[in-house]
Protein backbone atom coordinates (compact mmCIF):
# COMPACT_ATOMS: atom_id res chain seq x y z
CA UNK A 1 0.00 0.00 0.00
CA UNK A 2 1.58 3.55 -0.75
CA UNK A 3 0.84 6.44 1.01
CA UNK A 4 1.21 10.10 -0.08
CA UNK A 5 2.95 12.06 3.30
CA UNK A 6 1.92 15.53 3.92
CA UNK A 7 3.21 18.16 6.96
CA UNK A 8 1.42 20.90 8.31
CA UNK A 9 1.76 22.87 11.51
CA UNK A 10 -0.96 23.23 14.07
CA UNK A 11 -0.67 26.46 15.65
CA UNK A 12 -1.69 25.15 20.00
CA UNK A 13 -1.72 28.83 21.52
CA UNK A 14 0.08 32.07 21.01
CA UNK A 15 3.64 31.29 20.53
CA UNK A 16 3.68 27.57 20.10
CA UNK A 17 2.70 25.22 17.00
CA UNK A 18 2.74 21.26 16.78
CA UNK A 19 4.06 19.67 13.79
CA UNK A 20 1.50 17.13 12.00
CA UNK A 21 2.12 14.53 9.55
CA UNK A 22 -0.45 13.01 7.97
CA UNK A 23 -0.30 9.77 6.04
CA UNK A 24 -2.94 9.17 3.34
CA UNK A 25 -3.31 6.50 1.24
CA UNK A 26 -2.59 7.38 -2.60
CA UNK A 27 -6.34 7.13 -3.70
CA UNK A 28 -7.34 8.83 -0.56
CA UNK A 29 -5.21 12.36 -1.32
CA UNK A 30 -8.39 14.21 -2.91
CA UNK A 31 -10.55 12.70 -0.51
CA UNK A 32 -8.68 14.87 2.10
CA UNK A 33 -9.71 18.31 2.01
CA UNK A 34 -8.82 21.30 4.31
CA UNK A 35 -12.42 20.92 5.89
CA UNK A 36 -12.12 17.14 6.78
CA UNK A 37 -8.79 17.95 8.43
CA UNK A 38 -10.85 20.84 10.19
CA UNK A 39 -13.33 18.17 11.35
CA UNK A 40 -10.88 15.64 11.98
CA UNK A 41 -8.68 18.03 14.70
CA UNK A 42 -11.94 18.97 16.14
CA UNK A 43 -12.95 15.12 16.70
CA UNK A 44 -9.73 14.04 18.20
CA UNK A 45 -9.00 17.19 19.70
CA UNK A 46 -10.28 15.99 23.34
CA UNK A 47 -8.38 13.25 23.35
CA UNK A 48 -4.68 14.55 22.34
CA UNK A 49 -3.63 15.27 25.98
CA UNK A 50 -3.85 11.58 27.45
CA UNK A 51 -1.97 11.07 24.05
CA UNK A 52 1.27 13.49 24.98
CA UNK A 53 1.08 12.01 28.65
CA UNK A 54 1.22 8.93 26.93
CA UNK A 55 4.37 9.56 24.81
CA UNK A 56 5.91 10.76 27.94
CA UNK A 57 5.31 7.11 29.16
CA UNK A 58 7.40 6.36 26.31
CA UNK A 59 4.34 4.14 25.23
CA UNK A 60 3.21 4.23 21.46
CA UNK A 61 -0.13 2.76 20.20
CA UNK A 62 -2.56 4.59 18.03
CA UNK A 63 -6.09 5.15 18.75
CA UNK A 64 -8.49 5.20 15.86
CA UNK A 65 -11.78 7.31 15.91
CA UNK A 66 -14.56 6.55 13.91
CA UNK A 67 -17.18 8.50 12.71
CA UNK A 68 -19.74 8.26 9.28
CA UNK A 69 -17.58 10.29 7.05
CA UNK A 70 -14.14 8.77 7.98
CA UNK A 71 -12.10 7.24 10.30
CA UNK A 72 -8.88 8.14 11.54
CA UNK A 73 -5.36 6.91 13.82
CA UNK A 74 -3.97 8.87 15.76
CA UNK A 75 -0.48 9.32 17.76
CA UNK A 76 2.12 11.39 19.51
CA UNK A 77 5.84 10.94 18.61
CA UNK A 78 9.21 12.65 19.03
CA UNK A 79 9.44 15.62 16.29
CA UNK A 80 12.18 15.17 14.44
CA UNK A 81 13.26 18.02 14.18
CA UNK A 82 12.96 21.53 16.74
CA UNK A 83 12.54 24.39 14.35
CA UNK A 84 11.03 28.12 14.82
CA UNK A 85 8.25 29.53 12.51
CA UNK A 86 8.52 33.13 11.66
CA UNK A 87 5.21 34.42 10.70
CA UNK A 88 4.55 37.66 8.80
CA UNK A 89 1.64 39.19 9.68
CA UNK A 90 0.61 42.86 7.81
CA UNK A 91 0.65 46.10 10.07
CA UNK A 92 -2.78 47.33 10.59
CA UNK A 93 -2.73 51.12 9.31
CA UNK A 94 -4.66 53.33 10.83
CA UNK A 95 -5.05 57.60 10.21
CA UNK A 96 -2.07 58.23 12.48
CA UNK A 97 0.23 55.72 11.22
CA UNK A 98 2.18 57.00 8.11
CA UNK A 99 4.64 54.55 6.44
CA UNK A 100 8.21 55.61 4.50
CA UNK A 101 9.16 54.01 1.18
CA UNK A 102 12.03 52.46 3.03
CA UNK A 103 9.19 51.39 6.27
CA UNK A 104 8.16 47.38 6.16
CA UNK A 105 4.51 47.20 6.55
CA UNK A 106 4.95 43.69 8.29
CA UNK A 107 5.25 42.81 11.49
CA UNK A 108 7.25 39.55 12.21
CA UNK A 109 7.07 37.02 15.79
CA UNK A 110 7.85 33.80 16.07
CA UNK A 111 6.59 30.84 16.71
CA UNK A 112 8.42 27.98 18.47
CA UNK A 113 7.30 24.27 17.33
CA UNK A 114 6.79 21.67 20.18
CA UNK A 115 9.12 18.86 20.59
CA UNK A 116 6.17 16.58 20.09
CA UNK A 117 4.12 15.62 16.25
CA UNK A 118 0.80 14.62 15.56
CA UNK A 119 0.81 11.50 13.17
CA UNK A 120 -2.54 11.21 11.97
CA UNK A 121 -3.61 8.60 9.27
CA UNK A 122 -7.03 9.31 8.18
CA UNK A 123 -8.93 7.52 5.35
CA UNK A 124 -12.90 7.25 4.54
CA UNK A 125 -14.80 5.36 6.68
CA UNK A 126 -15.96 1.86 5.61
CA UNK A 127 -17.56 -0.37 8.26
CA UNK A 128 -15.65 -3.81 6.76
CA UNK A 129 -11.87 -3.21 6.55
CA UNK A 130 -9.96 -2.08 9.51
CA UNK A 131 -7.76 1.17 8.67
CA UNK A 132 -4.29 0.72 7.26
CA UNK A 133 -1.09 1.89 8.79
CA UNK A 134 2.17 2.86 6.97
CA UNK A 135 4.17 -0.37 7.96
CA UNK A 136 7.02 2.15 8.32
CA UNK A 137 5.21 3.81 11.40
CA UNK A 138 5.96 0.08 13.14
CA UNK A 139 2.97 1.00 15.75
CA UNK A 140 0.13 -1.01 16.46
CA UNK A 141 -3.41 0.12 17.32
CA UNK A 142 -5.18 0.23 20.97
Amino acid sequence: MIFAKQERLLRISKNRVLGVCIYVQEQHVSWLTDVLLQEILQAIKPKLHDKIVECKQETRTASVFTNRAFQVAYYIDKASRNSQVLLQEPIVKDEDTQFNEDDSQFSYSALCATLNALILVPEPYDPNNTIALPEMLNIGIE
